[in-house]
C-alpha cells in the first residue's frame, strides 16, 4: 500500500478493514522499474524496423553507423552506462523521471490545439430530449443555453467527482492486464487539479493534488470564467456538494453571464503557440500582479474545467468533432487544463484533454465512468456509491437548507490593455489558420467488430485494425509508410508509452501483394504473417523493449558526454553520433501514420488527435465486439495526403476486403473454408 496516499486518508484504515477488495495503490510497491534493454537488442530491433524503409545501400550505411555505436568503449557503451547510473538514481523510472514530460511535451512549442490535445465524444444521454437532437439536426444558434444542458453538465461533473473521490480514498480497483497482473495507477493522480503552465523554452505544471486543498472547478461560458465550489465546509468537515446543488449553481452562473458585462476572451490565448502564450501570460501578470494572478491561480488550481457552449453544432460527427477538439474557433476552452468537460446547448457532451500529464488510454476509462447512468433533475444515488467517506453527500434536505441563498456567482476578473488586445487578435488569426487547415472525420464501422476478427479472422483485433490502416494508406498513396502505434508500459512503475513500429517487412509485403494476382489463401497468409509480426513487436514494446524510448535516452545522454573521457571537466562535448544524424533515424520516425487504439469505448462515439507530421494522418480507434470507431485528422494544406473523408472510405473498403478474404479462407463461422496455396 502506498504510504503517500494512506497517510493522507484516515478513512482508508476503516475502508481497508471493511472490504477485501485491493485498494487503488496497493500494488504500486510491487511493480518493477522500466527495464533498460541491452544495446545490442535495441540496435538489432531498430535495424530490423528499417528494412521496409531503406534501400540495400542505405541499410548498409546504417549498419556501419550501428557497428561504430556498439564498438567497445564507444559512444553507445558510454551512454548506456550513464543511463544505467541514471536509472539507479531515479525513484520511479529512468524515462518518466528524467526525460519524458520535457522532451515529448513541455519543450514542444507548437499550439496544443489540434497538435497535442486529444478529444473524446460521448454518447447521448439515456434520457436525452429527442427534440434537442432532431429539430434542425441538433443545431442551435449561438446565444443561449438549455435546461437539459445544465442538468447533464451537473450529472457528468458529479460522476467525475465520484471518480476523483475513489482515487483520493483508494477505492478505485487497480487496473490489471489480461494476465491479471497489476498496472501502474499513478496516472490517475494526474487527472485532476493539473494545469500546464506556459514557460520560456519548457513548460511546467501547476498541480493541486491533495484532496483537502482542491475544492472547486471552473466553468467557462462565452469566454467568461467562474469558479464553482464543489466541496463545502460544514461543521469543520469537507462535504461534497450534491448534484442538484451543482445544477443550481450552474444555473446561477448562466443567469449572471447573461447580465454581466463581457470581459476579454482570455481563454483563447491558451490555443496559441507556446512562446506567444508565455509572453501574453507574462504581460497579464505584469499588468496586474494581484487581479490577474488571482484569476490565473483560480483556474490553474481548479479540479477541472467545464465549458458550457451557448450553441450546438448538431449531430454531424465531423462538425461535433471540430467543436470538441477546437471550440470551433478556439474560444471557451482552457486548453492547458488536464480535463475539460464540454457540453453543447443541445446536451451533447465531450472531453478535451491536455496530453502531457496523462495518456488518453487512461482518460477514456474515466469518461466511460463519467457518462454512465441517465441524467435526471433529482439524481442523488448516494446509497449506490459504496462505502461512505468524509466526502459523501449530506442528506438532500439538510444540504439544501445549508446552501439556500449561499452561492453567489463570481466571475474572474482581468486587467487588460491594448497590448493584451493585440495578443488576442494575433492569436485569433493564428488559431483560425490551424483550425481551417485541420480536416477531421469519424468512421463508425458497423459491419463487424472484434468478435469477427477473432472468430473468423483468427487474428488479434488490434493487429487486424493496424493492417486495415496499412492497407488504406497503401490504397491512397501506393507506398508503405513508417507507422506509430502507442504501446502502454503501465506494467511498470510510472510507465507511460513505447512506440510500436507497425511497418514491418511482413506488413509491406502484405499491402504490396494485396491487389496483385495473389490467390485468396496467399493474401490471407500475408495478412496473418503481418499481424503476427505486429503482435510480436507490440508485446516487446509493452514490456519496455521497443527501440524508440531507449534510443531517445541514449541520444540525450550521448550529447552530455565529454569529448575527452579522460578529462570529464573539459567543457567540450562529443558531436552527435552518426547513428543519430543518419537520415534513416529521422526518416524512420516520420510517422505519416500516427495511431492509437483504446478500449472498446461503449459510451464513446469517437476520439482522436492531430497528425504529428504535416503530410500525415492521426488515427485513433476503438474496437468493440460489433462496431469499430475511427477518429481521423489530417491537413488540408498537405498536397501529399488525401482528405480525412477519403481516408475514412479507404479504411472502410480495406476492412471489407480483408473480411472477405478471411471468410473465404476460414468460412463464415471461422471453421475453415477455401483451401489453396498459401505461399508466395
Amino acid at each position: 500500500m502506498s504510504l503517500l496516499y494512506s497517510t493522507r486518508n484516515p478513512s482508508l484504515v476503516w475502508f481497508t478493514m471493511t472490504t477485501n477488495k485491493p485498494t487503488t495503490f496497493q500494488f504500486q510497491s510491487t511493480l518493477p522499474h522500466l527495464p533498460i534493454p541491452s544495446l545490442e537488442e535495441t540496435c538489432a530491433r531498430y535495424l530490423h524496423s528499417l528494412r521496409p524503409v531503406l534501400t540495400p545501400a542505405e541499410l548498409a550505411q546504417t549498419e556501419a553507423h550501428i557497428a561504430d555505436f556498439l564498438k567497445p568503449g564507444g559512444v553507445g557503451q558510454r551512454a548506456q552506462q550513464q543511463l544505467i547510473d541514471l536509472d539507479r538514481a531515479s525513484p520511479f523510472n529512468w524515462l518518466d523521471d528524467n526525460f519524458w514530460l520535457r522532451k515529448a511535451y513541455h519543450e514542444w512549442r507548437e499550439p496544443l490545439i489540434v497538435n497535442s490535445n486529444w478529444y473524446m465524444l460521448g454518447r447521448d444521454d439515456e434520457n436525452h430530449p429527442r427534440e434537442l437532437l432532431e429539430i434542425n439536426g441538433g443545431v442551435r444558434e449561438k446565444g443561449d443555453f438549455s435546461n437539459f444542458q445544465i442538468k447533464r453538465a451537473a450529472k457528468v461533473v458529479t460522476r467525475t467527482l465520484d471518480f476523483k473521490d475513489m482515487v483520493d480514498f483508494e477505492q478505485l480497483p487497480p487496473d490489471v492486464a489480461r494476465g491479471k497482473s497489476p498496472l501502474c495507477m499513478y496516472q490517475y493522480t494526474r487527472l485532476f487539479g493539473v494545469t500546464r503552465i506556459p514557460q520560456p523554452v519548457c513548460d511546467t505544471f501547476a498541480h493541486t493534488p491533495h484532496p483537502n486543498i482542491a475544492r472547486h472547478i471552473v466553468v467557462l461560458l462565452k469566454d467568461q470564467i467562474y469558479p464553482l465550489d464543489v466541496y463545502d465546509e460544514v461543521d469543520g468537515r469537507k462535504v461534497r456538494v450534491s448534484e442538484k446543488e451543482i445544477e443550481s449553481r450552474l444555473k446561477a452562473i448562466v443567469s449572471d453571464v447573461h447580465t454581466s458585462p463581457m470581459l476579454a476572451p482570455i481563454p483563447l490565448l491558451t490555443a496559441d503557440h507556446r512562446d506567444r502564450w508565455t509572453e501574453a501570460r507574462a504581460h497579464l501578470l505584469t499588468l496586474s500582479p494581484t487581479v490577474n494572478r488571482e484569476s490565473l491561480s483560480v483556474i490553474e488550481s481548479a479540479i477541472l474545467a467545464v465549458s458550457l457552449d451557448d450553441f450546438a453544432v448538431g449531430t454531424a460527427l465531423d462538425k461535433w468533432t471540430r467543436n470538441v477538439a477546437t471550440g470551433t474557433n478556439g474560444h471557451n476552452r482552457w486548453f492547458d487544463k488536464s480535463l475539460t468537460i464540454i457540453v453543447e446547448s443541445n446536451g451533447k457532451c465531450g472531453l478535451n484533454g491536455e496530453h502531457s500529464p496523462c495518456d488518453a488510454l487512461v482518460a477514456a476509462l474515466v469518461l466511460e465512468y463519467m457518462l454512465a447512468g441517465p441524467t435526471t433533475s433529482h439524481l442523488e444515488a448516494a446509497a449506490a456509491r459504496g462505502p461512505r467517506d468524509p466526502f459523501t453527500q449530506l442528506p438532500l434536505s439538510q444540504q439544501a437548507r445549508h446552501h439556500a441563498d449561499a452561492f453567489q456567482p463570481r466571475k474572474l476578473e482581468w486587467v487588460t490593455n491594448e497590448v493584451t488586445q493585440r495578443y488576442i487578435a494575433e492569436c485569433q488569426a493564428r488559431t483560425d489558420k490551424i483550425i481551417a487547415d485541420s480536416d477531421t472525420d469519424v468512421l463508425l464501422f458497423e459491419e463487424y467488430g472484434t468478435d469477427f476478427t477473432k472468430r473468423v479472422g483468427k487474428i488479434s483485433p488490434d493487429a487486424y485494425m493496424q493492417m486495415a490502416l496499412q492497407l488504406a494508406f497503401y490504397k491512397l498513396h501506393h507506398t508503405a509508410t513508417p507507422t506509430y502505434e502507442t504501446a502502454s508500459t503501465r506494467a511498470y512503475l510510472h510507465g507511460r508509452t513505447e512506440t510500436t513500429r507497425t511497418l514491418s517487412v511482413e506488413s509491406k509485403r502484405f499491402v504490396e501483394h494485396w491487389e496483385s494476382t495473389a490467390s485468396v489463401p496467399q493474401k490471407y497468409a500475408l495478412l496473418k504473417a503481418a499481424a503476427d509480426a505486429h503482435v510480436k513487436y507490440m508485446t516487446a514494446a509493452s514490456k519496455g523493449f521497443g527501440c524508440d524510448r531507449h534510443l531517445l535516452g541514449l541520444r540525450l545522454l550521448a550529447a552530455t558526454l565529454p569529448a575527452d573521457p579522460r578529462n570529464p571537466e573539459n567543457p567540450a562535448r562529443l558531436p552527435p553520433h552518426s547513428l543519430f544524424t543518419d537520415p534513416a533515424y529521422a526518416r524512420s520516425q516520420n510517422w505519416r501514420l500516427s495511431t492509437s487504439g483504446l478500449h472498446d469505448g461503449r459510451r464513446l462515439m469517437g476520439t482522436g488527435f492531430g497528425a504529428v507530421v504535416p503530410d500525415g494522418y492521426g488515427v485513433n480507434y476503438m474496437a468493440a465486439p460489433e462496431l469499430v470507431k475511427f477518429g481521423i485528422e489530417c491537413k488540408k494544406s498537405a498536397k501529399e495526403t488525401a482528405s480525412a473523408t477519403e481516408f475514412k472510405e479507404a479504411v472502410r473498403w480495406s476492412l471489407r476486403e480483408i473480411a472477405s478474404v478471411c471468410k473465404e479462407v476460414n468460412g463464415e463461422g471461422g471453421k475453415g473454408g477455401r483451401k489453396g496455396e498459401a505461399k508466395l
